[in-house]
Parts: C-alpha cells; sequence; structure tokens
C-alpha cells in the first residue's frame, strides 16, 4: 500500500518524482493522532489533518509530507536525498522552528505551490547556513521576535494556525465573494488587504469577515490575492479570479494573418 502512494505521487508530479527515480523511499501514514515526538520517519508521510512534529529525524528523497494543513516542525532534523527539498505535495500553514535541514541545495514548502500559500521559518539551520527569507517573499514569513515564534516554542498558549475561506473564487463585473478567517482568538487584530485599488474591500463588524467587489468593468482575466494579517505574526491569503464576460473581452488582432491576406491581394 505504502509504494502505491507513492506510485500515486509520481503520476501526479512526475517531473518530481522522476528526479527521485535513482533512490526511492517507501511513504509511511501516521496514525490518527496530532502530536508526535522522538520519532523517525522515512519517506514521504502520508498525513490529512494538521499535526506536530517534535524532535523528530526525517530522511526523504525530496518531499517531506504528502499534503499540509498545518505541520509544525520543532527541533527536527531533515536530511534530503537530493538536492531540491519540498516540506510537502501540496498545502501550506507549515512552520519549521529550530530545524536543520542537511543536504538540500533549494528549499521549497509546496510542488503545487499557490500565491495564497503562507509558511513561517525560524532558526532554520540548511547544511550549516542560516535560512533567510528573501524581503520581496509574500507566502514565507520570518516569525523571530513576533508572539507566533513565542506560541510554537511553548512560553506562551496560542493559535498555530490561520485559515481563509470564500464562498466563491471567480468574480465577474461587479460581483462580490465573502472571505472569513478561522484560527484566530477572539479580540485578536486583523488587517485585510489587496495590492490592487479596483477591487473594494468592506470589513465586517467583528473584522474576521470581509466583503470583496469585483469593479464594474473587467476586460481581461485576472487573479487577485487578498491578504489577511495579525501582528501576532499569523497571516492568510485567498487568490480570486477575476472574469470578464464574453462580450466585454478586447478583440485580439492577429498581424501575422493580416499580412498573410494582405500579401494575397497584392
Amino acid at each position: 500500500m505504502a509504494m502505491s502512494k507513492l506510485l500515486h505521487n509520481a503520476l501526479i508530479l512526475s517531473a518530481v518524482m522522476l528526479s527521485l527515480a535513482a533512490n526511492r523511499m517507501s511513504a509511511q501514514e501516521l496514525s490518527m493522532f496530532n502530536s508526535f515526538s522522538n520519532r523517525t520517519f522515512n519517506g514521504t508521510v502520508d498525513v490529512s489533518w494538521p499535526v506536530t512534529f517534535d524532535s523528530c529525524v526525517f530522511v526523504t528523497d525530496s518531499v517531506v509530507l504528502n499534503r499540509s494543513l498545518g505541520a509544525v516542525f520543532r527541533n527536527c532534523r531533515i536530511e534530503s536525498k537530493s538536492g531540491a527539498l519540498y516540506m510537502a505535495l501540496e498545502g501550506d500553514g507549515i512552520i519549521l522552528y529550530n530545524c536543520e535541514i542537511l543536504g538540500c541545495d533549494e528549499l521549497k514548502f509546496s510542488v503545487r505551490n499557490s500565491l495564497s500559500d503562507r509558511n513561517y521559518v525560524s532558526g532554520v539551520v540548511i547544511d550549516g547556513h542560516e535560512y533567510e527569507v528573501d524581503d520581496e517573499e509574500q507566502t514565507i514569513i520570518d516569525i523571530d521576535g513576533l508572539e507566533l515564534a513565542e506560541s510554537v516554542n511553548g512560553k506562551r498558549n496560542g493559535p498555530l494556525l490561520m485559515q481563509m475561506k470564500a464562498d466563491r473564487s471567480v468574480l465577474m463585473a461587479g460581483d462580490s465573494a465573502n472571505l472569513r478567517v478561522l484560527g484566530l482568538e477572539e479580540g485578536m487584530f486583523l488587517g485585510w488587504q489587496c495590492p490592487v485599488p479596483y477591487v473594494d474591500i468592506r470589513v465586517g463588524e467583528d473584522c474576521f469577515c470581509c466583503e470583496v467587489t469585483a469593479p464594474r468593468e473587467i476586460t481581461i482575466k485576472e487573479t487577485v490575492v487578498i491578504s489577511a494579517y495579525t501582528e501576532y505574526g499569523l497571516e492568510a491569503a485567498c487568490a480570486l479570479t477575476l472574469m470578464p464576460h464574453e462580450e466585454d473581452v478586447e478583440p485580439v488582432r492577429h498581424g501575422w494573418l493580416w499580412r498573410l491576406f494582405h500579401r494575397r491581394k497584392r
């Protein structure tokens, strides 16, 4: 059963799995618990719920988890047998805290990455060098000095996972979507933002929900990311597609076709 799951992953993500074919490992399926300590895992670990790993060792071809619905790695060691290490095939909400990674040239959090992903790091060392988050990176958050880091290391009791839900993902001109954030404590600060000015955001009374309205005119298909942020350290985001009506789409002029018929007329 374990080997068949790896073969299934290979069919979905052949480009990644082909790079691992030289030294393939079997997947492991965890029992229905959400916390593991001082364990060693070989191969891709199958999880379908939020999970916490404390002082665990992972030896993997390249992919640590089959998916992440929220995963905390605390004081763990991850040994990669290929240059590119993926923390999960899909999903986000991953926290790497005081972890050591060996044999990795490039750290990525998901094979199927998305602009709405949010993952967190603090005290991560890769082959003896401290991992640094690029200033322009939006999907990876350095939580050093934030309250979230104190919750991860046990100095305070606070949420470790924040999610955003939307009642629709595609908006035509003038349409609205309702977004809600889950996982925060009552009374926590939450701000909303969107990088484009023509999308209207109206925050609800409890600030954990908002209404997003598309502009009255949409001429091209576009994806916009609505994000919610806290001072605590957690963030969440949602990608919405702005879709024009067919009659609003700007016509595309095929210059090569025009030149072809023009030559024929001559």
